[in-house]
């Protein structure tokens, strides 16, 4: 079985674009399940195709952009050549309009595409401003086209629905690849390590409004005085449009600035030793689907913080997380409980790490989508 994954950019594994991660791994995990899985990117300086090798096990084919609905395309042009041995292409592709023009052309020459949404149209900016009007106008349409989208929790389904897709989905959640973490990793990459008076809460990510990071710490200026004392928040990753200079200036509104810690993003090595310093890891999203951060701090043994909606629900009775709904007076409720059960931590750290040995890692769900590959290639 012939499988292109689509995507934008290099699937560099190791950056903050978690869309790139979950391609790369897919990829690599199936073909060591025996299935011919390619990685096709339309890139932004590329002018012709070229090959771009990332290690042993992935290698990027390199397309030019496609902007435009008419005249000749590197990456179109070759699908349509070897049509005849592709079984099923995979769109990574959101919001680009590239997706759009390349899925017309693959129906029109009869090859079936399936869609991962990685939670896009799931999000509050789905339905507003300009993607407001791309759904209007072409987006619903790209969506029913597909043979079947992988949704990647059980929500996103329910509302897609509501976004305006009435064909089939099946459900395979992200993961993680247990040998990108590192064995050895530090305890003291954080200030105030050696304090035992200090609880370490971590976020990671890239900050940007949708991750209501202004609720967060109007939670925190909501907790007792007496909670507050001891607590530090550190925030890592890149900024977006000025968001953290906003997030600075409302925690010094609501007089926490003490509290939070604004850093750059981290990658490889330098992430985990975060996670491992850290003693809770916190997603406040308004919208997210399997964060890669969050899984990244199961695999170091955290408990977690965490967003109603965000995926986790089927794994509530293993005790490794506190969920909220992600208003300001729950957070707040949810950071009290969590502090509630310091005794626990450890505990609720080992169940994370076994969710992440038994069911969210690539080899399992790489299994479940090669699975509904060839379902879908049946038909």
């Amino acid at each position: 079985m012939r499988v292109i994954h689509i995507v934008h950019g290099k699937a560099n594994p190791d950056g903050h674009n978690g869309i790139s991660r979950v391609v790369y791994h897919l990829n690599k995990q199936e073909k060591l399940l025996g299935v011919n899985s390619e990685i096709w990117a339309v890139v932004d300086d590329a002018k012709t195709h070229y090959r771009h090798p990332r290690d042993a096990y992935v290698t990027v084919e390199c397309y030019p952009r496609v902007r435009l609905p008419f005249g000749r395309h590197e990456i179109i042009d070759r699908l349509i050549a070897e049509k005849d041995s592709i079984d099923l292409v995979h769109f990574h592709m959101i919001w680009f309009y590239d997706k759009n023009i390349i899925a017309r052309a693959l129906r029109k020459a009869g090859i079936r595409f399936i869609i991962t949404t990685h939670g896009t149209y799931s999000t509050p900016h789905a339905m507003t401003g300009r993607r407001r009007l791309a759904r209007l106008l072409y987006e619903r349409s790209f969506l029913n086209a597909a043979s079947a989208i992988h949704t990647v929790t059980d929500e996103e389904r329910v509302k897609l629905r509501a976004y305006g897709y009435h064909g089939p989905t099946f459900t395979a959640a992200n993961g993680i690849a247990l040998e990108e973490i590192p064995e050895c990793r530090r305890r003291d990459a954080l200030d105030d390590q050696h304090s035992d008076r200090v609880t370490r809460f971590v976020w990671i990510g890239v900050k940007r409004p949708d991750k209501n990071l202004d609720a967060l710490i109007r939670a925190v200026a909501l907790l007792p005085q007496k909670l507050q004392v001891g607590l530090v928040f550190y925030l890592f990753g890149p900024n977006h449009k000025n968001t953290e200079e906003e997030l600075k200036a409302l925690a010094k509104q609501k007089g926490v600035t003490r509290i939070f810690r604004f850093r750059g993003p981290v990658y490889g090595k330098e992430k985990y030793d975060v996670l491992e310093s850290a003693d809770v890891h916190v997603l406040p999203s308004l919208s997210e689907v399997f964060s890669l951060a969050m899984l990244d701090a199961m695999a170091c043994s955290k408990p977690c913080l965490v967003s109603k909606g965000c995926g986790y629900e089927p794994w509530k009775n293993d005790d490794f997380f506190i969920d909220f709904e992600p208003a300001e007076e729950e957070i707040a409720e949810g950071i009290e409980r969590i502090l509630a059960r310091r005794s626990d931590w450890p505990s609720m750290g080992r169940n994370a790490r076994r969710v992440i040995e038994h069911d969210l890692n690539w080899p399992a769900i790489s299994q479940v989508m090669v699975e509904n590959y060839a379902r879908i290639v049946a038909k």
